[in-house]
């Protein structure tokens, strides 16, 4: 069974585009630079530590602005909601995006920047029917690989399983990329790196494991350890784009 049910649906044109933000014109001087965030907590603390101020409000998001860069708040997870947003934001002039967030661990705790996603979600085959994988930006995964190294956070280069349906990660597929090298699992990356291949845009991910898939059952993380290296997580990524 091929998916999306109509044959080549990838070279049509699409029937209206995004325009949120063109639409709302409420918005002077919007960066073309942008970290991606879904945690309520990162977003409290990139306004406390930066005096970041709210420039753009809709159910589906929010972007605060700190010096030239954007951070735009995902209020839903998931590829379709992830999507939709930046089809927004690049339709508006975002050019660069580090997609910043939690992952499951396949092989182990730590933080990953991501080299490739395994696209199992349904998204990214309405925009090419091309390629068991997609690529986050070369030159940019490199440049947040370097941030995060400044900021002396121990981090692996690796893929990630992309999914839509969380309660439906079985056993029998988390043994299964294991044993193929995959570290980690979440749930926008593939859409997005294909969204920006499409949209010829950058975009690069990293993520902090919150949880492990071992055996019969998952393990969270002492949530010390856990917001700490996420919050320089997300500082790195702020730097990298600053720099």
């Amino acid at each position: 069974m091929t998916y999306p049910k109509f044959k080549n649906k990838h070279l049509e044109n699409a029937f209206f585009g995004a325009n949120i933000l063109k639409e709302e014109n409420k918005i002077n001087n919007l960066p073309n630079k942008f970290v991606i965030i879904y945690s309520k907590k990162i977003l409290n603390h990139f306004k406390t530590k930066y005096f970041a101020k709210r420039i753009f409000k809709h159910e589906l998001f929010e972007i605060y602005k700190h010096k030239t860069i954007g951070l735009i708040w995902m209020k839903g997870i998931g590829s379709p909601h992830a999507v939709a947003v930046i089809e927004n934001i690049i339709s508006a002039g975002g050019k660069e995006f580090l997609n910043i967030g939690c992952a499951g661990g396949l092989q182990h705790e730590g933080i990953f920047l991501c080299t490739k996603a395994l696209r199992d979600e349904a998204t990214s085959y309405h925009y090419t029917s091309h390629g068991h994988f997609s690529f986050p930006d070369k030159e940019l995964t490199k440049k947040l690989g370097e941030s995060i190294k400044k900021s002396e956070l121990d981090y692996e280069e690796g893929a990630t399983w992309t999914i839509d349906a969380p309660y439906r990660e079985t056993k029998a597929e988390v043994e299964h990329y294991k044993k193929q090298g995959i570290k980690t699992v979440e749930m926008e990356s593939s859409a997005l790196f294909t969204l920006a291949k499409i949209k010829t845009v950058k975009i690069a991910s990293a993520f902090i494991v919150s949880d492990t898939l071992y055996g019969e059952r998952k393990k969270f993380h002492k949530k010390a350890w856990f917001m700490n290296s996420f919050k320089q997580l997300f500082d790195a990524a702020v730097e990298c784009l600053l720099a």
